[in-house]
């Protein structure tokens, strides 16, 4: 099994669960898990009363691989997460891997398109929080603004490039 660290994760994997979580996401954990990567997921359950334990997670966590894709801003605990995460880089020495899964970069960076219609609803229904909506807008630009991988397929393949890509990136960080 592959070690990173002395953190309680290798890895915490951020993604829209009503999207993805059953194609893409779920496949990319249990190869990450396979290869020895120990990873961290929310499984939906965690949230509201708990977001200390997410919060947790991610500080303890080496790197955090942030999958974006079309309905990820549509998400607020998303968003939620992805602040979190990227208020824990510098502190903690997080390494941030995004994803960019069926979206162009530049649509999260610059929040255009379906990030674009998410952030007016999130403006309409966070109108008295715009401090928040704010902070996810910052964060969603700092994340983008990061190396990433672009992954344009409509079905995941087992064994395919995003574990190796995170494998490869993981053994960089380790060395």
């Amino acid at each position: 099994m592959l070690f990173l660290s002395g953190k309680a994760n290798d890895v915490f994997l951020s993604f829209n669960h009503q999207e993805i979580g059953k194609n893409f996401a779920d496949h990319l954990y249990k190869d990450l898990n396979y290869a020895g990567i120990r990873t961290f997921r929310d499984d939906g359950g965690i949230y509201t009363g708990q977001k200390s334990d997410i919060k947790r997670a991610i500080q303890e966590s080496r790197i955090s691989v942030v999958v974006f894709s079309k309905d990820y801003a549509s998400s607020t605990k998303c968003l939620d997460q992805l602040v979190l995460i990227m208020d824990a880089r510098k502190p903690t020495g997080l390494f941030v891997l995004p994803v960019f899964y069926n979206v162009n970069p530049s649509e999260v960076r610059k929040q255009k398109g379906l990030f674009e219609e998410a952030f007016a609803k999130h403006e309409k229904s966070f109108h008295k929080e715009m401090a928040r909506v704010e902070s996810w807008r910052a964060a969603l630009k700092e994340a983008a603004d990061l190396k990433g991988k672009e992954w344009k397929q409509d079905r995941y393949i087992t064994n395919s490039f995003p574990s190796c890509y995170l494998f490869i990136k993981v053994q960089r960080i380790q060395a």
